[in-house]
């Protein structure tokens, strides 16, 4: 045979065999497709985004078989699924296939996350929840893959938290889209932290555009350098990251979402507020909860009612930061709730020492707190305090706090101010610390220090606090400056403290300030006071007048015509020297006549 029709011959034994495997491969196919196979496997894979979605059939010995509908887990969910934490994301990366059981598993698990029926189907109450405005931080925590039986707390740790509790935090991007102003967003950030705040240790302080503060804030559209790009408005709304070094803290928020100071949940506008406390819970260490109340749970859906946290929130971050307050424990259980109708007999002095060095002569005294709780008047002075009748006059002569205060430590000596709150709690400032009294014997909160409501750490006390009937706001006075309070947030109100400058004719350094019954408000300083005029914010053309005789009723004092008023009860006005020197000398001039 030539060489020529060999190669022929070879050639043709190539493609016969070629022929014969394309035959036997095809026939592997259809045995396949008509096999009713017990395993049956997903028919595309995954990472490529795979081909046409088709059907597969499992006939019964009757003829009718069960449909599995591929379309009913489509790739959108299934991309879901992963970006949230229940199908591993390794799978994408390997090109794994995934069993239609598989996917059952994981539509069930977010579906007992989310408190839904656990049907393992993508059904109509499913397909809605996949729609929803979320957060896009995963529900389930590492090493969480597709257990049958859910069971999560309802909190969620993550297991990570700062080691101080004294957090700095920074908007260092604020929203251009004009939504929202950069100010707005500082204050409903500042409300968010407060949140946590009040029920932990925990103190945000705010610097500006400080990239070594621990919580920095960004506002972001799509990809934007950290791995988990927004998606526009709707769906993902914001995502924070756990305590740590680098981006450890920090909260990123959708700019294309149309961001409101609004507190409530509509389609036309999203929270700032809410989502903000929502990711803050992350940014100090908390994972996704499954209690459909919890501001932790993954889907927009919850605004904080009055500013505090539902129980499985508090649980949770005073797990990982501590409580903020502790029960008192100084004072027996067995105290009296009601206001003594006799005066308790108090121990007896030693024999030598003088009355008068111990009670205060109130006629003869300045006042170191003055306010209006539960409807009536109070003065403080030293470690003791008188109740004022509403036509003037004290009800009795002046009793010790620890005689009818049974909530404050047994040890306070003295009240710098006292105001009663809007829920009717009372405050109390002493030094450089607070107590909340609900009523006489109950100690809710406290000992706090005063920089827990935003006051500086240089501030020793503070000297008057009122709730200011013009307005109905808290404001707190002490040395040249004052500051406005938030009772919302229990937070110092931004663009504070500013000079007193602002109140007209009050004196610096005042002793005490209160609005009377008669809605009319009173700055004391030494033995005077000072009646303000609101509406003209200045104080009247009568003040200052003096305090025994308008509020104790004492008898008018002798006025020395060079006297001013605001002079302290030891010293001299400059014209009062002048005139005793004028005198001295014509004494020397008529013993030398």
């Amino acid at each position: 045979m030539s060489t020529k029709n060999l190669e022929n011959c070879n050639s043709l034994i190539l493609r016969v065999s070629s022929v014969i495997s394309d035959v036997l491969w095809l026939s592997s196919v259809l045995v396949l497709l008509t096999s009713g196979a017990s395993a049956t496997r997903i028919k595309y894979n995954s990472f490529d985004g795979g081909g046409e979605d088709k059907e597969l059939h499992h006939r019964h010995s009757h003829g009718q078989g069960d449909r599995m509908r591929r379309d009913t887990i489509d790739k959108d969910v299934e991309d879901y699924l992963t970006k949230f934490g229940y199908l591993p994301q390794s799978d994408l990366e390997t090109g794994m296939l995934r069993t239609l059981e598989q996917l059952e598993d994981a539509v069930r698990n977010l579906q007992g996350f989310a408190g839904i029926n656990m049907t393992g189907k993508i059904d109509q109450q499913t397909k809605t929840l996949i729609h929803k405005k979320r957060c896009g931080v995963q529900d389930v925590s590492i090493g969480f893959r597709n257990k049958r039986s859910l069971r999560v707390k309802r909190y969620n740790l993550q297991g990570q938290r700062w080691s101080h509790n004294n957090l700095t935090w920074s908007l260092m991007r604020p929203p251009r889209s004009g939504y929202i102003s950069r100010d707005i967003v500082r204050r409903e950030l500042t409300y968010a932290l407060n949140v946590w705040a009040r029920h932990t240790l925990l103190t945000f302080t705010e610097t500006y555009e400080d990239d070594t503060a621990d919580i920095q804030v960004f506002f972001h559209r799509n990809y934007h350098g950290d791995g988990y790009p927004f998606d526009g408005p709707g769906s993902v709304l914001a995502h924070a990251f756990f305590p740590g070094a680098g981006r450890g803290g920090d909260a990123h928020f959708d700019e294309d979402e149309n961001w409101s100071e609004l507190r409530e949940i509509n389609r036309q506008v999203t929270s700032l507020f809410a989502v903000a406390v929502h990711e803050f819970g992350h940014s100090l260490g908390l994972s996704h909860s499954t209690e459909k109340h919890s501001l932790m749970y993954p889907w927009y859906s919850t605004i904080p009612q009055d500013l505090s946290l539902p129980d499985d929130d508090k649980q949770a971050i005073q797990h990982l930061y501590g409580a903020q307050y502790e029960p008192p424990t100084r004072r027996p259980a067995t105290r009296p709730t009601q206001y003594p109708t006799t005066r308790p007999t108090e121990a007896p002095l030693p024999e030598n020492t003088p009355l008068y060095k111990l009670v205060p002569d109130k006629c003869d005294t300045n006042f170191d707190a003055v306010a209006v709780l539960r409807s009536e008047m109070w003065v403080f002075k030293g470690k003791y305090f008188w109740r004022i009748n509403k036509d003037g006059g004290s009800r009795e002569d002046p009793m010790e706090l620890s005689s009818f205060w049974y909530g404050l430590p047994s040890d306070i000596d003295h009240v710098d101010a006292v105001y009663e709150r809007n829920d009717h709690d009372i405050v109390f400032f002493v030094g450089k610390k607070y107590y909340i009294l609900a009523g006489n014997s109950h100690l809710k909160y406290g000992p706090l220090p005063i920089t827990k409501l935003g006051l500086p750490e240089t501030l020793e006390k503070v000297d008057g606090a009122m709730r200011w009937g013009y307005n109905d706001k808290t404001y707190f006075f002490s040395g040249t400056m004052y500051w406005r309070f938030d009772e919302e947030i229990q937070h110092i109100e931004l663009d504070y403290p500013r000079d007193l400058v602002m109140w007209k004719g009050v004196p610096y350094n005042i002793d005490a300030v209160f609005q009377a019954q008669d809605r009319k408000t009173y700055f004391f300083k030494d033995k005077y006071f000072w009646e303000f005029n609101d509406k003209k914010m200045e104080v009247s053309a009568s003040s200052p007048m003096q305090v025994g005789e308008y509020w104790l009723h004492c008898p008018k004092e002798i006025h020395d015509p060079f006297k001013q008023a605001g002079q302290t009860s030891t010293g001299l006005t400059l014209s009062s020297q002048r005139y005793q020197k004028i005198l001295t000398l014509i004494f020397l001039l008529l013993l030398n006549a």
